[in-house]
């Protein structure tokens, strides 16, 4: 006994299943993942300390496109950043380098760099807190462009 099976709809549905897939690396993505970045940059900006602004200032966002690949980055390009998100170990700093800020705090760099070496920096995760703060919000934009493509 001979069965017979026709599917209906496979042609369509392997066409959409497949611009889906092309959309999801598309303009609804990009754009939740410029607001991902905006949003941690936001909060980065707000939690990072202060001393001239100069960090502060430094913190941008960037959106990059590798393949199928969207990555948001928000970061800063000032050398001592990674030190201040991340903390040291203690070591002795170069006493150069910390002489105008102990000057401005009224103290001596061979102070500051003698702590330094004795108890390391605090991490400040000013933007670990910027992500965490808004992580919320980072998945409801993405749940949004997603659901764009879909319902698209």
């Amino acid at each position: 006994m001979p069965i017979d099976v026709e599917v209906q709809g496979l042609i369509e549905t392997q066409r959409k299943l497949e611009q889906v897939v092309a959309d999801i690396h598309g303009t609804p993505i990009v754009n939740a993942m410029k607001d991902a970045t905006l949003l941690v940059q936001r909060g980065a900006k707000i939690n990072a300390p202060v001393d001239t602004g100069r960090l502060r200032a430094s913190i941008t966002p960037e959106i990059r496109t590798m393949g199928n690949e969207v990555q948001g980055v928000v970061g800063s390009n000032v050398a001592y950043a990674p030190f201040m998100e991340l903390g040291t170990r203690p070591h002795w700093p170069p006493i150069a380098a910390l002489e105008v800020w102990a000057q401005r705090h009224g103290t001596t760099a061979y102070l500051v760099a003698r702590a330094i070496a004795r108890k390391g920096m605090k991490a400040r995760e000013f933007l670990k807190k910027a992500f965490e703060d808004a992580k919320d919000r980072i998945y409801a934009r993405f749940d949004k462009a997603v659901q764009e493509v879909v319902n698209k």
